[in-house]
């Protein structure tokens, strides 16, 4: 039986979902194999890791005993989250986590793979081991991700993203994605699937961005964003001018596509179209209100290219996000979504 050893590195204060999650997944893992579903018995040996060994504790206050870490013996590393309150409390708590970080660049270097997902991705991007590569994380931290570590390639609606050693995830329930993204390494698919089946995960979503909710999304405010944002809302149903919203703001038309690249990493028009979506999303889960009339809010001339956009960029049909997310279950058809 081929053995495989999964480090999970132990710091204080994680979270506790990065350490238990992969566990239910890999002793589930290891019955199936026993059973004959992969073609090769394998069996997942977690470890729980931290720098120096010894107790540690989990924001939850439970006590690990952990060994010495060591990039030795490792097939792969799992990070758990770093817990904390907003994006402020996140970046101070990196802070507290030097020893973390450069520890991982090292494991990063020697070619062991590490996932780490949520907020756990914050500290890969500490580490350095992120710089130049793609990475997701979960949506509402996608913003300050961004700014806090620039040289990193987000893809922000990605629900898992793989780019050479490091792997990233959405949410902090994307660590059960992790360990089978492991599973399917190392075992192969028919017993990632198996497994998936057991834990009833769908492995056919792709994206989170059915999932955001755009007014939580986490971002340091910025004065001229905010001034613009303000000004777009309050006109998402009419026809916006470029020039308009630049002399609103105060500045030059060049001066206001600059700033809207460096705060906001998009074009004022790729922005007016993440508020109108933000918009339509709210229609569709509060009103009952026909595909066209919430196109016609939204500033959409006509319902074709509205609900075009909507499943370019929601990766759903009105319709479809409707049944999903409605607050109430007696809302009619959106004609047809």
């Amino acid at each position: 039986m081929r053995k495989i050893a999964v480090g999970i590195l132990v710091f204080e204060g994680c979270q506790e979902s990065g350490l238990t999650a992969p566990l239910d997944v890999f002793r589930i893992v290891d019955a199936l194999s026993a059973a004959g579903v992969a073609p090769e018995p394998v069996a997942f040996e977690a470890r729980f890791i931290s720098i120096g060994g010894g107790l540690r504790r989990t924001a939850g206050d439970l006590r690990i005993q952990t060994e010495p870490a060591d990039v030795a013996g490792l097939d792969a590393l799992i990070i758990p989250g770093v817990h904390h309150r907003d994006v402020a409390d996140l970046l101070y708590a990196l802070t507290g986590l030097d020893a973390e970080a450069a520890w991982l660049a090292r494991i990063a270097a020697a070619g062991t793979p590490v996932l780490a997902s949520c907020s756990a991705v914050f500290l890969l991007g500490a580490a350095g081991v992120l710089d130049g590569r793609r990475a997701t994380t979960s949506w509402w931290l996608g913003p300050a991700l961004h700014e806090r570590f620039p040289k990193v390639h987000l893809e922000a609606d990605g629900r898992i993203v793989a780019d050479g050693v490091c792997v990233s995830a959405a949410g902090v329930t994307s660590y059960h994605d992790l360990a089978l993204w492991l599973v399917q390494r190392f075992a192969g698919e028919d017993l990632r699937r198996a497994c998936a089946k057991f834990l009833l995960l769908d492995l056919d979503r792709q994206t989170q961005t059915p999932f955001v909710i755009d007014r939580l999304m986490e971002s340091p405010r910025q004065d001229l964003l905010a001034k613009a944002r303000d000004w777009l809302n309050e006109r998402l149903a009419q026809s916006v001018r470029i020039e308009d919203l630049a002399r609103h703001c105060g500045v030059s038309q060049r001066t206001l596509l600059r700033r809207f690249r460096d705060t906001a990493d998009r074009t004022p028009a790729r922005y007016l179209q993440t508020l109108r979506l933000a918009r339509a999303k709210a229609l569709l889960e509060d009103t009952a209100l026909a595909a066209a009339e919430v196109a016609a809010q939204c500033g959409y001339a006509d319902v074709a290219t509205f609900r075009k956009t909507f499943k370019l960029r929601i990766r759903l049909t009105p319709q479809q996000y409707r049944d999903r997310f409605r607050r109430g279950r007696d809302a009619p058809d959106a004609d047809g979504g």
